[in-house]
């Protein structure tokens, strides 16, 4: 009998225990034990960050390069201007009784396209004066890097963007720079038998027209990005081909501007700038507005509100943040697969990716409401972070995160995410009276 009533003294105790840090798994959710209390994030607004990666570093290669010049009508214009090393990849041993007939400039689409793609695009190719310079501490280059090239054309082409067209691409370059190359490669110099190439070919930069409407992806694989010599006997034709090498890698990467002149986030010219979930007000978007969007730095800041633990024998058992897409507003610019959430401060700064419990970053998943589109939302899972951060005495002080496309995808994707309501912390309560 001692042993029955001690039994049951230990489960009347547990149960009465009102520890925030407990997480519910086991608890059966329905409406006699879970109450969900709703906490709009008022303190919201989008900030842009100063600079972030374009490059991979020495030993891993750039899969795909991004290319040319569009006008968001939320974000602005952003321009991407890919710069990349090639150097002797090989082909037909070119003999003296060989002629020379042209040089391509050879890429391959490689899925992925923003913006509008009816329009008519136009295309330079410029071979840089000096070797990119990597930052000495972590071997990469990043978005505000650039290389001078000389002003000198060595070929301009023109395009229709569509997926058709794109699939392979080939345009002549200027037959001096080819002839000089035919020689080299004839004649076996010692740039071409070793790595001093790199040195005296420095690179390429494919540069957009300031008036284009898309940007693309393209693959870096040397059989998709390539310079290529055409040559002949007497009757036949062969190639021999430059392109990019995991060797030199380091030296790839993308110079990307963004000007969004006619939209409220100009005014955001440096990283510890916030603008407003209100004074973004605009366009359809009356009541405010904040963004995340790719290639352009842009991502959205929030104060979490620290809600009460609640009353006596409740415990918060799921805590989770709602973000609603504006509707309509996509047009030639899709939606992100997911948003990834980062730990920040009042300087704006993606210090960490906040995890969940077994140790993923936090990530938005978008649901969509095929009947209702109005109702489509991202949810994020934050109770294991929130839980920890209702403890702190200082909650107040560390409370500020980042919703953003994930960083490093920052500089290979152009999606975009605009929210025009006001996003919700959403806690959910056990209830054990």
């Amino acid at each position: 009998m001692k042993n029955i009533i001690l039994i049951c003294f230990v489960i009347i105790y547990c149960s009465c225990t009102n520890d925030v840090t407990s997480i519910g798994h086991d608890l059966i959710y329905d409406e006699d034990f879970v109450a969900v209390e709703r906490f709009p994030i008022t303190q919201t607004s989008t900030v842009k960050l100063d600079s972030f990666a374009t490059s991979t570093g020495s030993y891993t290669l750039l899969k795909n390069l991004m290319v040319g010049s569009a006008k968001d009508p939320f974000s602005g214009r952003t321009t991407v201007t890919p710069y990349f090393e090639i150097v002797p990849y090989g082909g037909t041993e070119i003999k003296n009784t060989y002629g020379y007939d042209s040089i391509t400039f050879n890429f391959s689409y490689s899925g992925s396209i923003w913006g509008d793609t009816t329009a008519i695009q136009t295309y330079s190719v410029h071979q840089l004066k000096e070797n990119p310079v990597p930052n000495s501490e972590t071997d990469l280059l990043y978005n505000i890097s650039t290389v001078e090239y000389h002003p000198e054309v060595l070929g301009t082409f023109d395009l229709l963007p569509s997926k058709r067209n794109l699939q392979k691409l080939y345009f002549r370059l200027d037959d001096k720079l080819g002839r000089t190359l035919f020689d080299m490669v004839k004649y076996n110099t010692e740039e071409i038998r070793n790595a001093l190439f790199i040195h005296y070919f420095k690179g390429l930069a494919l540069i957009p027209a300031p008036n284009n409407t898309c940007v693309f992806t393209m693959s870096t694989l040397p059989d998709s990005l390539n310079v290529k010599l055409h040559f002949h006997d007497s009757d036949r034709s062969y190639t021999y081909s430059f392109a990019k090498s995991t060797e030199f890698n380091r030296y790839t990467f993308m110079h990307i501007t963004n000007d969004a002149a006619g939209t409220p986030y100009s005014v955001l010219t440096d990283q510890m700038m916030n603008l407003s979930f209100q004074d973004a007000a605009w366009g359809n978007a009356a009541l405010g507005q904040t963004l995340t969007q790719g290639l352009t730095g842009f991502m959205i800041k929030m104060e979490l509100p620290i809600a009460p633990a609640g009353e006596k024998y409740r415990t918060i058992v799921k805590a989770e943040i709602e973000l609603q897409p504006e509707q309509y507003a996509n047009l030639d610019f899709s939606l992100p697969s997911t948003i990834n959430l980062y730990q920040s401060n009042s300087e704006n700064k993606v210090i960490s990716p906040i995890l969940d419990a077994s140790g993923n970053a936090a990530t938005g998943i978008l649901y969509y409401n095929i009947n209702t589109p109005e109702k489509n939302k991202y949810v994020i899972n934050i109770t294991d972070y929130y839980n920890a951060l209702c403890l702190q005495p200082n909650a107040l002080e560390n409370n500020k995160v980042i919703i953003s496309i994930p960083v490093n995808t920052m500089s290979t994707s152009y999606n975009r995410l605009t929210v025009d309501r006001i996003p919700v912390l959403k806690v959910y309560y056990a209830k054990y009276e």
